[in-house]
């Protein structure tokens, strides 16, 4: 079950997501719920090419650069703190400096999940694309991270739904779904999309033989297709309108393919259905 819970905290309208989502898993799972606000120190002042003369200007803004991120990094951690009382939710605060991956990685080893903005930006600079801070911490995080969209579509929804390809990392997301607990009170729906029909069926009866050793009777969707996977799943997800999607962070292509499967990559920028996304 999920007893702790990480939310990073930064500017970004996917951060105000993965905060009410939060609250809200913090709620009904019974979670300890932790958010985290991150003060980019080396960024903010790295080190630059200046003019002859200039380094006494750039210690003198790096300086007021670095107030002015403190006091809006305090202002997200107390805005957190509020949302979390309004909803009667108990919660604490990581204060921290430094890298933000590494920062998350640092602390992420205490919880159970982490939930993230997919354009989270710790550098206060708006982005549409998912960010290099989030892409590191799937490539690297060891634990299952739900990654939101600046809004929050169908969490009113019973269904939840698993795409499943057969690898281990699909499997491992999969597993810690359900040891989790994250299918409870849900309708769990299980996928796999291949051009050979009876690949899919086999794939998603061997994730339905998982979920039923855990008292879980999901509902099977072998998807028989040549288009890409994730045009597939996604007219699946536009007929359930699931709350959430899991699924793993690496396809066919292994963990060589940069940070994830074209799959996932595919997904993170289609769809704002929040990811549940382990490797």
């Amino acid at each position: 079950m999920i007893k702790s819970i990480l939310v990073t905290l930064d500017e970004s309208e996917s951060s105000e997501s993965a905060k009410n989502l939060g609250i809200e898993l913090a709620k009904s799972h019974k979670a300890a719920l932790t958010g985290i606000g991150i003060l980019d120190e080396p960024w903010i002042a790295a080190p630059e090419a200046i003019p002859l003369g200039g380094a006494a200007f750039k210690v003198e803004l790096d300086a007021q650069l670095l107030q002015d991120a403190k006091h809006r990094v305090h202002k997200l951690e107390k805005s957190f703190a509020n949302a979390c009382k309004d909803h009667k939710v108990a919660c604490s605060i990581i204060d921290a400096s430094g890298v933000p991956a590494y920062e998350i990685e640092h602390f992420i080893t205490e919880y159970d999940v982490l939930i993230i903005g997919k354009d989270a930006n710790f550098h206060f600079t708006p982005t549409e694309t998912t960010t290099v801070s989030v892409k590191q911490v799937l490539r690297d995080n060891p634990r299952p991270v739900i990654v939101t969209s600046p809004t929050l579509p169908n969490q009113s929804s019973p269904h939840i739904l698993v795409a499943f390809d057969g690898t281990f990392a699909s499997s491992r997301a999969l597993h810690m779904a359900v040891l989790l607990n994250i299918f409870h009170g849900k309708t769990v729906h299980i996928a796999s999309v291949s051009s050979d029909e009876e690949t899919a069926r086999n794939q998603v009866e061997t994730a339905a033989k998982l979920c039923q050793n855990h008292g879980i009777k999901p509902h099977l969707h072998p998807i028989s297709s040549s288009e890409k996977v994730s045009v597939a799943l996604l007219d699946l997800m536009n007929d359930l309108k699931p709350s959430l999607v899991v699924m793993g962070a690496f396809g066919h292509g292994g963990i060589s393919y940069l940070f994830m499967g074209s799959c996932a990559k595919d997904l993170l920028k289609s769809t704002n259905i929040p990811l549940f996304i382990f490797h």
